[in-house]
Order: structure tokens, then sequence, then C-alpha cells
């Protein structure tokens, strides 16, 4: 019987890459699904790259988001969508910060409530317990790795251990292909995100200026949330994402 693996596609060009080799690769050793989590603040570019992904290379692309339950002690449940019906204006986002407040260096829930807990989510509601979540972290940035965790959550980073790849061969690749993404590496992921630098933030600001006033508008309106659980100040003590 093959294994199950889940293919965690971020809607980068890494992971993009990541997807194909193993749906051309490792067929004969996994039952895959590819599943890409959308929280409604990726790039107009960022979802036409995926979508173009998975017409080209055949992914067979299940694109979920994040519904938080605001019950005490519950998680998350996972919609399924498609490019057309996907968020693009936050509204996923904003379902999370109405239950953990904005995202910060003293609460970096957004991944893991958006696209971790969610694609668990989904893998559940299929009927999938035991399997492995494919992650597209290459050989050259493997300091991002914590391996204890990742073998306690199943974790594989197969441009790590399988076929090691670094940024110049991802470059490569893309050169070759008839599409790309359409973004500089900075830019990609959510539009503002509170882990780029603020060198980054300021760039992508200076081209994209109206990008900040969705931001800035959660700031304001959830400016005295107090998260649920949380038995700390309201989140405006923490700003987060503008610089």
């Amino acid at each position: 019987m093959k294994k199950k693996m889940l293919i965690s596609f971020s809607g980068g060009r890494t992971s993009a890459f990541m997807t194909r080799w193993l749906l051309t690769n490792k067929q004969d050793e996994y039952d895959m699904i590819v599943v890409f989590a959308n929280t409604g603040k990726e790039r107009e570019e960022t979802l036409s790259f995926v979508q173009e992904c998975d017409s080209r290379f055949q992914f067979h692309l299940v694109w979920i988001e994040s519904q938080p339950i605001y019950e005490p002690g519950k998680g998350v449940s996972a919609r399924v969508v498609d490019f057309a019906t996907a968020s693009r204006n936050g509204e996923p986002f904003e379902a999370f910060i109405k239950k953990h407040g904005i995202p910060n260096m003293g609460a970096p829930k957004c991944s893991r409530e958006l696209k971790a807990y969610a694609i668990r989510a989904y893998a559940r509601s299929i009927g999938w317990k035991k399997y492995s979540t494919a992650i597209g972290i290459r050989t050259d940035e493997r300091r991002r790795i914590n391996w204890k965790e990742a073998e306690r959550q199943r974790i594989v980073y197969p441009l790590v251990n399988m076929i090691p790849t670094t940024s110049q061969d991802i470059n490569i690749f893309w050169s070759k292909q008839e599409f790309d993404l359409r973004l500089s590496s900075y830019e990609g992921t959510c539009d503002l995100c509170w882990k780029k630098s603020k060198r980054k933030l300021l760039t992508i600001l200076q081209d994209n200026p109206h990008l900040a006033a969705w931001w800035a508008a959660k700031e304001k309106k959830y400016e005295n949330l107090v998260p649920q659980g949380s038995l700390c100040n309201p989140v405006s003590n923490h700003r987060c994402v503008l610089p």
C-alpha cells in the first residue's frame, strides 16, 4: 500500500518546483494531494501563478481557506474554494484576527491558523489521518528547519533530502518555462507580511502604497481586541505590520 503525502503548495516558485517534481517522480511511492491555503492577502499575481501551475502541470490542486471556529477550545475548519471564488480582500485573514488579534512577533499565529491548521482540517475532512506533509524549503535554506518538530509533525523537505535544490536551481528551472510568477521573491506570500524586514516592506510600499490601507484599517478596527483565551493587553500594544 502506498504511503500518503500532502503537498503544501505555498504559491511560490520553489514550492511549485517541488510540487511538480514530486508528482513527476514519486507517484509510485505515494498517494498525493496538493493543497493551497489562501489567506485572502496574497497578491493577485500569486493567485494567477497558482492557477497556471495547476493548469499547466496538472496539480489537481485543492484550494482551501481557513474558517475559525469561535467556540473556546475549537480550532478551524477548511472551506474549499477555487481560483474564481477565492477571497481577495483578506476575508480569511480578518476572520483570524477577530479570534486571535493581529499577528506579530509576540503572537505569530497566522501561518499556523490560516495555513497549517486549515490544511490539517481539510485532510481530516477527507479521511486522511496518517500522512506526511511536504514543504518547499531548499537545501540552502535548511537553517529554517526545526528537525525535531518536523519529525513530530511528519513534515518532509524533499528539496533537502530527496533532490537537494538551491535557489540557483530554481531560477534555472523557471528560466526555461513559458510562464513565471510575476513578482520579485521578496513580494511573495501575504502582501505586507509582518515577517518581512522593514527594508522589504518599505520597498513594497514604495511601489504599491495602496497595500497599506487594509492593514491600517484592521489595526484601527481591532486595536482594543483581546484575543480569545488571552489574559494580555489589547493587541494595539503590538503594532506589527506597518513600518
